[in-house]
């Protein structure tokens, strides 16, 4: 069963904001993995095949200048956003908050009634319509994680493929179906029992917050100069502060905490406690903002700070260091590995006076487009290794590579030994490759084989 009825609602500016913007962040955190731009999808994490795209942008694991600059210009985003707003992302924009607070919660609401009925009913004794009701709660629940993570499981292993694990049937893809099962369970169980623990004990943004935030960093603020002392509400009571300890603040916290014993680990910055304590001053005629968004040491929040001026410095190179990096981007990532088998031979060349021999190196040619536009190849040597003797054997000297296709074929290089007999064992070997865009040079040693 659900173990507690969850935070008590509430009406108010901050609320009625959450209310518009939810919505549309839910429907961003579902569909984003189902959007395809070019072909691609918008966001992707394919991380069994080491393949990352992010709003148009694809990497790759070999790619790891690109993917540390992004994950650093994400991480000092976070640090900005952190050191002047404290913990907003947590309470209006982590789809943790987001899910449990405009869908989960709201579908209890529905199905069991408000705040005051579902504590009643959870706290009376067990009944057949009782047991119905939260039956259907659970099973509600249980059909969302579904959907939910089929959603999430598209953003790790790409949404054609979870279409087509769906139009082909569990039988064909059992252990994908049970992975699917696996993450289904898990999210139910989240939005069901763990709710504002995973804040507590599994995510690791709450601890940061320690570490990123300072005195003139936004958070939730209780004044206790005008509440206190707090106290129940008499006209005539003078002597006492705004607070008449309703703890209405408390109950419609979803993390359960008494916002008035000051700043706290477990505040998500949700402004709940805001609403209701301006609608508690609203009806007994106090001035508002008992509880408001405030800084830590009460002043206007101040962007010269060292901490800001360093997290924007560091944004500011890191990105351009990133955008340099994009910019230097290859559109074929090209690879060159010796053969295990007969890396280098010698034969003897039977048409050829004298009986000289061939020296031949044998390689592996591993070409991917990196782009999402079909890309026509041709391979090559330099003009110098060329001119040189030297000749370059492949089954697949042009080719044409679909978006993200990687090829691997194999290569020779061959020479005459009256052309290289005065040579060192070792020369440098040019093999290009050419397209549209640009020319990709690789080099390697030629062996000679005695």
């Amino acid at each position: 069963m659900i173990s507690f009825a969850g935070p008590a609602e509430v009406r108010g500016r901050f609320q009625n904001i959450r209310a518009l913007l939810q919505p549309i962040l839910i429907l961003i955190f579902i569909s984003l993995p189902w959007v395809r731009i070019h072909h691609e999808q918008l966001v992707l994490f394919d991380v069994l095949n080491r393949h990352f795209i992010l709003f148009g942008f694809s990497f790759y694991s070999h790619e790891a200048p690109l993917l540390f600059f992004m994950l650093i210009i994400i991480s000092l985003i976070v640090f900005i956003v952190t050191a002047i707003f404290g913990r907003l992302w947590c309470g209006w924009t982590c789809p943790q908050t987001v899910f449990l607070h405009a869908l989960f919660n709201k579908i209890e609401k529905l199905i069991m009634g408000t705040y005051a009925k579902r504590s009643v009913l959870y706290k009376s004794e067990e009944s057949l319509s009782k047991k119905m009701r939260v039956l259907f709660v659970h099973v509600v629940f249980f059909v969302l994680s579904w959907i939910l993570a089929h959603s999430l499981a598209a953003y790790f292993m790409g949404s054609q493929l979870v279409t087509q694990y769906i139009l082909d049937g569990p039988a064909q893809h059992i252990l994908e179906f049970l992975v699917l099962f696996i993450m289904t369970f898990v999210l139910y169980f989240n939005f069901t029992f763990f709710r504002e623990k995973l804040c507590f004990y599994i995510c690791p943004y709450g601890r940061f917050q320690n570490v990123l935030i300072d005195n003139n960093s936004l958070v939730v603020y209780y004044d206790i100069n005008r509440g206190e002392p707090r106290g129940k509400l008499a006209l005539t009571d003078f002597d006492k502060g705004d607070c008449i300890d309703c703890k209405r603040c408390v109950n419609v916290c979803p993390t359960k905490i008494d916002i008035r014993k000051g700043f706290q680990l477990e505040c998500i910055s949700c402004a709940k406690c805001i609403d209701a304590c301006n609608d508690v001053m609203t009806r007994i005629k106090r001035p508002q903002s008992l509880i408001r968004y405030e800084t830590g040491d009460q002043r206007r929040i101040d962007f010269k700070r060292f901490r800001l001026i360093l997290y924007t410095s560091l944004l500011i190179i890191f990105s351009g260091a990133f955008t340099w990096s994009l910019s230097h981007r290859m559109s074929v990532d090209f690879s060159i590995t010796r053969a295990h088998a007969a890396p280098f031979t010698s034969r003897f060349a039977n048409h050829i006076k004298n009986h000289s021999k061939i020296f031949q190196n044998q390689f592996q040619l591993h070409i991917k487009n990196q782009t999402n536009t079909t890309q026509s190849l041709e391979l090559s040597l330099s003009d110098i290794n060329t001119q040189a003797g030297y000749v370059l054997l492949s089954p697949a000297l042009k080719l044409s590579l679909e978006p993200e296709q990687d090829v691997k074929i194999p290569a020779f290089i061959e020479i005459d030994s009256e052309k290289i007999s005065n040579l060192n064992n070792q020369i440098e070997i040019q093999i290009q490759i050419k397209t549209e865009a640009e020319v990709i040079i690789k080099k390697i040693q030629f062996i000679k084989a005695h």
